[in-house]
């Protein structure tokens, strides 16, 4: 569990990452103020059947003693800016917070409504983050594609659009920080040696995997390998990097981590659960921001 000292600190960390972040080529320019905001993400119980994944991201499984007592809390902090395109979301999480050597899905995702393909609303948000990424109904349990959406077949359908914008990957000790702005649209996250990478996916991403008997998650032999990851980009979407939300209000939006499952076949696989997820207050893009 967070305790206040650590909060403090973070939130320090966060400002402190936000201004370099500034003044490292990003999206801030100096005549321009951001409003930051920040909240802890919640242990989610997925109730979409999906099963959790006990192997990391070079397949090495987790002893039965981690299996059977590691819980996530709501000790991993989601900080984000508002009035920026393309916004920018950060987590922090402490030692033992998440899964060790471990690759998250991060997505935001519209509120679940009834569709009227109305341009305001619920409507909006949920058009904005599906037509860059992908579709879901509630009602029918199942992926839309575009055409789904506009032919008027599921008006009054449970539908909401929702986009996986990039991905996570902890440490040994189960610790993160990724900061990240909205400008990807990826479909699913390969490891390079499931998929070769093609010309319009996302960059590879290198992780040494270091899985020692540390009494926590993993026992036996030391082993230490090498892992290359990246996000498959979405079939008819903007190539990664170019992605942009429209202007407007956002009302309803909730930010999720996801566990990265690679198709896995393995026993304790997984399946693509959610496991965190956090309601973020209603939020403007590219309102007129204040001079600094």
């Amino acid at each position: 569990m967070r305790s206040p000292l650590w909060t403090l600190a973070i939130g320090a960390s966060l400002l402190t990452m936000a201004a370099l972040l500034a003044g490292c080529g990003g999206s801030l320019t100096p005549e321009r103020s951001l409003s930051s905001q920040s909240i802890y993400l919640s242990p989610f119980s997925d109730n979409a059947s999906q099963t959790p994944r006990w192997r990391d991201i070079a397949d090495y499984l987790y002893t039965t003693s981690f299996r059977s007592k590691f819980q996530y809390t709501d000790a991993v902090l989601l900080s984000y800016t508002t009035q920026e395109t393309p916004l920018r979301f950060g987590i922090s999480a402490p030692q033992r917070s998440l899964k060790p050597n471990f690759c998250y899905q991060m997505k935001l995702e519209g509120p679940s409504q009834p569709w009227s393909n109305q341009p305001q609303g619920a409507d909006f948000v949920n058009y904005q983050l599906g037509s860059s990424g992908r579709w879901w109904c509630d009602t029918d349990s199942r992926s839309l594609t575009d055409g789904d959406v506009a032919s008027g077949a599921h008006n009054g359908h449970l539908v909401k659009g929702y986009l996986y914008f990039d991905f996570a990957v902890t440490n040994r000790d189960g610790s993160a920080y990724q900061s990240s702005t909205v400008t990807n649209s990826y479909h699913v996250t390969w490891k390079t040696s499931q998929r070769s990478r093609t010309a319009n996916d996302g960059p590879v991403r290198t992780y040494t995997v270091v899985a020692t008997s540390d009494g926590w998650a993993y026992s036996g032999k030391n082993r230490t390998v090498t892992v290359g990851v990246y996000g498959e980009w979405e079939p008819g979407r903007s190539p990664p990097g170019s992605v942009a939300l429209a202007s407007g209000m956002y009302s309803g939006v909730q930010f999720r981590l996801t566990e990265e499952s690679f198709h896995s076949r393995l026993p304790y696989g997984g399946n693509w659960r959610t496991v965190l997820l956090a309601s973020l207050p209603e939020f403007q893009i590219g309102s007129p921001l204040t001079a600094s």
